[in-house]
């Protein structure tokens, strides 16, 4: 039955935090947390300085790219945010790294780093992905540039390793961001301003936006707020049984639907139940699921609801760029109301530190996969994980391992290079596998879905059935300080997630990719529904 706590909207804006905790309960985590109702005013009032900043980083022309080094909520605004707004003339262009592939840290680093203006973004100062990146970075600048530290900015909370460690070593600035701001519910925040104002971004019209949006949602019918409304709804359907949320965009916004992603999965997927974010982007796919919510969002100059007869259960529209600051408002709004009818906290993220204990387990070592080939192709090898690989050695294709069962989803674990191709690729096999299956399906690169929809495989309710794609890099690095390289961290990632997904019972399948990764994929999809004794 539906938890709808009564007079919701003002309660949420007074931070009551028994919308989501029981009465008597400890409060702090709660409290801690709510500062994005607020961001407003004092983003604003830090503005002057960031822009006078900004400013001075653009007169003396010595960076031409500006590189966000962060994970999760850390980086996927400051993407948005790069997609969706050319550079203003002069200022820097605005990249991000949340991959730990040694290709991936190739690509940017054959970029040049000489004229780079490094972020390091983590609330908490301890990210592991961030770090590593961090020293690898750093050690390739000061084999160039004596005053190493001067092309490196740290965006944390006070207190925080990186904060220390950022004002010993004289970084060029160090944003200390409000603590009571979480990490996905933080794009409005310095984690996310301080990298678009880099861009050229006018910030205090997306702050403006986002202000004047935010005064229609204190209203506690949910026929004149928007936002409660969709949070209700949301929670509703998935307390009905149809908890998947069909995201339509056009491929303007495609970075919009990794936001949202993050937010509504990470923040509703846990204590067996949640929400699964299906974000569908460029048109070639307009796609509605028959039990789930379905949402089409325009640009403007793009109409969903006009192109195509599928019923949508809402539509609306961005039709100026600013406008996504009142777009994430409403998002976290009725992401917060959705967890507070679902019954569980949106702030934290409990399982979220099982795939880390166990990445730091096959780390040092301390743990192993168990794994069975059950086909070595000439393209791929299809590898069985933890205690269901006899029966998977029985299965008649590669689907039959896969079906998710009538209320589940497919999710797609790619720890792959986040190049174009290989996401084009995935997305084409994706496409494939709910045809092939008549199932919802989603795809995550690896490292980054882990600070993502992980949360959501293994806290959410468990009916996925996961594909996890690996490869052998082209290249590699050590990461220094540390005693393994990139690769090392990439694949221990890998085994600890899956690891912990075999571990709660979950279908789970390895494919591990052989040579060109594109013509491993293609194979892969053909090889969908063969016989496993024909591939």
């Amino acid at each position: 039955m539906l938890r709808s706590p009564q007079n919701l909207a003002s309660r949420l804006w007074r931070k009551d935090p028994t919308l989501w905790l029981d009465a008597g309960a400890d409060c702090t985590p709660i409290l801690t947390r709510l500062g994005w109702l607020d961001v407003f005013e004092r983003s604003k009032a830090q503005l002057d300085e960031i822009e006078e900043w900004v400013r001075k980083i653009v007169d003396d022309r010595r960076f031409r790219r500006t590189l966000v080094l962060g994970m999760g909520g850390s980086s996927l605004a400051p993407e948005l945010f790069s997609k969706l707004f050319m550079p203003a003339r002069d200022y820097p262009c605005l990249e991000v790294l949340d991959s730990t592939s040694p290709d991936m840290v190739k690509r940017t680093l054959d970029h040049g780093i000489q004229d780079t203006l490094f972020i390091v973004a983590s609330k908490s100062g301890t990210t592991l992905e961030t770090l590593d990146l961090y020293r690898f970075f750093r050690a390739q600048v000061e084999a160039v540039n004596e005053n190493s530290a001067g092309q490196f900015v740290a965006i944390t909370d006070a207190g925080s390793w990186l904060a220390e460690h950022a004002n010993s070593e004289n970084f060029e600035r160090v944003f200390i961001n409000p603590s009571d701001i979480g990490g996905r519910f933080s794009a409005l925040s310095l984690f996310g301003l301080v990298p678009a104002a880099l861009h050229g971004i006018n910030v205090s019209e997306l702050l403006e936006r986002a202000r004047k949006f935010s005064k229609t949602t204190t209203e506690d019918d949910p026929s004149s707020n928007e936002a409660l409304s969709l949070g209700i709804e949301l929670a509703n359907r998935a307390i009905a049984g149809q908890n998947k949320m069909v995201l339509n965009l056009p491929e303007s916004l495609e970075s919009l639907g990794a936001w949202v992603e993050q937010l509504v999965a990470e923040s509703t997927g846990k204590e067996g139940t949640g929400i699964v974010p299906l974000c569908i982007s460029g048109g070639t796919h307009r796609y509605t699921y028959k039990d789930g919510f379905n949402i089409a969002i325009s640009d403007g100059d793009s109409d969903f609801t006009a192109q195509d007869s599928a019923p949508v259960d809402r539509a609306w529209s961005i039709p100026e760029r600013f406008d996504i600051g009142a777009e994430f408002f409403k998002w976290e709004f009725a992401t917060a109301v959705a967890a507070s009818c679902l019954g569980v906290n949106p702030f934290d993220e409990p399982n979220v530190s099982e795939a880390k204990r166990s990445t730091e387990d096959f780390i040092n070592q301390r743990n192993g996969l168990k794994k069975i080939s059950i086909k070595d192709a000439d393209t791929f090898e299809l590898i069985g994980i933890g205690e269901q690989t006899e029966n998977d050695r029985k299965r008649d294709s590669i689907a039959s391992m896969l079906s998710p069962g009538e209320d589940g989803f497919i999710g797609i674990l790619a720890y792959l290079p986040m190049e174009p191709e290989v996401a084009g690729a995935l997305e084409r096999l994706r496409w494939r596998l709910v045809e092939q299956l008549q199932a919802a399906c989603t795809v995550g690169f690896g490292p980054r879905y882990l600070h993502s929809t992980g949360q959501l495989h293994k806290g959410g309710t468990p009916v996925g059935a996961f594909m996890q794609l690996t490869c052998d890099p082209d290249t590699d690095f050590d990461v220094p300080g540390k005693d393994y390289s990139f690769a090392g961290l990439i694949s221990a990632q890998a085994d600890g997630d899956v690891a912990v997904l075999s571990g709660k019972g979950l279908p789970v399948v390895r494919v591990h990719l052989k040579g060109d990764r594109l013509m491993g994929i293609s194979a892969l999809s053909d090889a969908l529904a063969q016989p496993l004794d024909t591939l």
